[in-house]
């Protein structure tokens, strides 16, 4: 008997094999899902791992995740990160999502808005007159600057500024140090939770300030407060904060960068937003209203769609779980691509086409991708990474209509978070053209 039939008399989905998933991991996902439908077998970085895509897969994943499925995260990861809500399994994880999501989303994104623009206007001047070099690296930037305001209270400019920016480099190449037992002899590592514990004694010293002067313009105070009295089962806030930080300058700046790619390359969808910046930036209010600035929106949706930031979040399974007609059992690994179900053509008709209107028109919903997962492990910070989002667009738009001088990105890399390979120079053309 085939491996592959004594596999399906088990009741494993069938074996994908695929020899260029490095190369192009996407069109791998989707050959995979062609063949095989929503769920299939396939070795990633050197694993067994059962695939899970489509729309019909990934909403069947989401429905029974609860008490099925766990985050799947390196030792390297753990190290770093300590008991972040991505580390915590059951009620910890469950309880440590209600303490952080009030500050997170709802009520409290506007009063962050006068702080985004704080961080954003000076930046997209500087780029209307000097244009950009790299347009990922100059986000990232940006990025780490608008994290570091709204989660820590840390204005630009300032001395804790430039403490922060320091510290995170480091912290940041840590996490990408070998996964395994190797770490221990990587030098990054070291360098990496030398980092974690100066950005604590920061994260310290900058909390006993907002209890001292809380104020609405950062999440900090709030946060501290939804922590005072957590059992050791949560996790200590700090170890949330550097989960929030990481992910609010890598997985934002993925997505910000790409919604400036698509308008720059469509730029009738940029001057249509522009009007909507400019109403943005004089009332910075209809940022975080859901039934304002619809183009803005539009674009900000087609933009996860097409370039989800994640191309793979990976699971445990912690009993059998069924998935796509066969039986999974516990103890296996398994990982769902949102981009596999976000190409879906029979959700998103012409799937690898920009097209913002299908979010104007009725034909789609931004609130229902996948960007940001989905079930009980989606991602909290969503509202406040799509608010960041809307601010960068609206205080570039204002500037000006980009346009990339040497074309879109020629390279793309899809892991740890989808980004241009190459450096992308970008500029803003202020004369604004006809539509």
């Amino acid at each position: 008997m085939s491996e592959q039939a004594a596999a399906a008399a088990c009741g494993l989905p069938p074996h994908h094999t695929v020899r260029s998933f490095d190369l192009d991991p996407l069109g791998a996902l989707e050959e995979g899902h062609r063949r095989h439908g929503p769920v299939f077998r396939m070795a990633v970085d050197g694993q067994e791992t059962v695939l899970v895509g489509t729309w019909a897969g990934l909403v069947e994943l989401f429905a029974g995740e609860r008490g099925c499925l766990e985050v799947l995260n390196t030792p390297l990861v753990h190290d770093l990160f300590g008991r972040a809500l991505f580390n915590l399994t059951g009620e910890g994880h469950a309880e440590a999502r209600r303490r952080l999501r009030p500050a997170l989303s709802g009520r409290a994104l506007p009063g962050y808005l006068p702080a985004l623009l704080e961080v954003t206007d000076p930046v997209a001047a500087r780029w209307a007159q000097h244009g950009v070099g790299d347009l990922y690296t100059e986000v990232r930037a940006l990025t780490g600057s608008l994290s570091a305001r709204v989660l820590l209270g840390i204005a630009p400019e300032t001395a804790d500024s430039a403490v922060f920016a320091a510290v995170f480099e480091p912290f940041v190449a840590g996490s990408g140090a070998p996964p395994g037992r190797d770490r221990f002899m990587t030098g990054r590592y070291w360098a990496g939770r030398a980092a974690r514990r100066r950005l604590y004694a920061l994260f310290t010293r900058r909390a006993a300030a907002a209890v001292a002067e809380p104020g609405t313009d950062s999440a900090l105070a709030g946060l501290v407060a939804a922590f005072a009295d957590a059992s050791q089962a949560v996790g200590p806030l700090p170890d949330h904060l550097l989960a929030l930080l990481i992910a609010a300058r890598e997985t934002t700046a993925s997505l910000i960068t790409w919604c400036l790619v698509e308008l720059a390359g469509n730029q009738q969808h940029a001057v249509l937003a522009q009007t909507e910046a400019h109403v943005a930036v004089a009332t910075p209010e209809v940022l975080a209203r859901r039934d304002a600035v619809p183009v803005l929106r539009a674009v900000l949706a087609e933009a996860q769609r097409l370039h989800s930031p994640n191309l793979l979040s990976l699971r445990e399974t912690v009993c059998p779980v069924d998935l796509g007609g066969y039986r999974i059992p516990a103890g296996t690994r398994v990982a769902y691509s949102t981009s596999a179900g976000h190409f879906d053509p029979e959700v998103f008709p012409q799937p690898h086409t920009f097209r913002p209107r299908r979010f104007l028109d009725g034909e789609a919903r931004g609130a229902r991708l996948w960007a940001f997962g989905g079930g009980a492990h989606a991602c909290l910070g969503r509202p406040l990474a799509e608010l960041m989002a809307l601010t960068v667009m609206a205080s570039v738009l204002h500037q000006g209509v980009p346009r990339l001088p040497g074309g879109p990105p020629s390279r793309i890399r899809y892991r740890p978070a989808k980004a241009p390979l190459t450096a992308v120079p970008l500029v803003l053309d202020r004369q604004e053209i006809a539509s």
